[in-house]
């Protein structure tokens, strides 16, 4: 596929499609398409995630819509839009290349790409007199091919050298590679901010790439 952003603060990404190639992209995006496009839904169980992990995502609250895909194959153009303000970034994985992006970013990707989605991270939090897990939910993309996704603000990117650490929110964490660690901590000033509960914070811990983004 090619994918060109247009537009800049409220950005949207059009989609030229070569006769029988085809994309995935999450529902309820798509503003516009031409050609004779053909739109199909695809399961993720036809993805090859099992039925066993669809129902544990299920079971920690990862919404229904999620385990759906629309499937576009050319020829033809479609534009997409998640109608937030926020940089579009086109992203080419190479042959076994992996990265785990936060969940409710994702626009399109190649159907050579490998689609699977996972848990990146879990806290516990306290609400009244119940404790309650929460979770950090991601997609996990496997190369080779395309794929373009949004954040919302600006994207900053590190590269963590071997036991470099980074901190950031659960909001602000928007791409890891599977080589970093992953750990949940906890404000230690938030009674100070005024917060009246403790809020979780991310520690991301290298070999590997991380992208933050400044908006939630």
């Amino acid at each position: 596929m090619k994918a060109d952003t247009v537009g800049a603060i409220t950005p949207a990404v059009l989609v030229q499609l070569r006769p029988g190639e085809k994309i995935l992209a999450q529902h309820e995006i798509m503003l516009h398409m031409d050609g004779p496009v053909k739109v199909a839904r695809k399961t993720l169980k036809q993805l090859g995630v099992s039925r066993a992990h669809l129902m544990g995502m299920s079971a920690r609250g990862d919404s229904e819509e999620e385990y759906y895909l629309a499937e576009f194959e050319g020829p033809g153009n479609v534009t997409f839009s998640r109608d937030k303000a926020g940089e579009v970034r086109i992203l080419d994985l190479a042959p076994g290349q992996v990265v785990r992006l936060r969940s409710g970013h994702l626009i399109c990707f190649d159907e050579t790409v490998q689609y699977y989605p996972t848990v990146l991270a879990q806290w516990v939090v306290q609400r009244g007199n119940d404790r309650e897990i929460e979770y950090l939910f991601a997609d996990q993309l496997t190369g080779p091919g395309t794929i373009v996704f949004q954040s919302y603000g600006n994207i900053l990117s590190f590269t963590l050298s071997p036991g470099e650490a980074i901190r950031t929110t659960p909001e602000g964490l928007l791409m890891t590679t599977p080589t970093n660690t992953v750990q949940v901590g906890w404000r230690q000033n938030a009674a100070a901010l005024g917060v009246p509960t403790a809020q979780p914070v991310l520690d991301v811990v290298g070999p590997g790439a991380i992208l933050v983004h400044s908006g939630v």
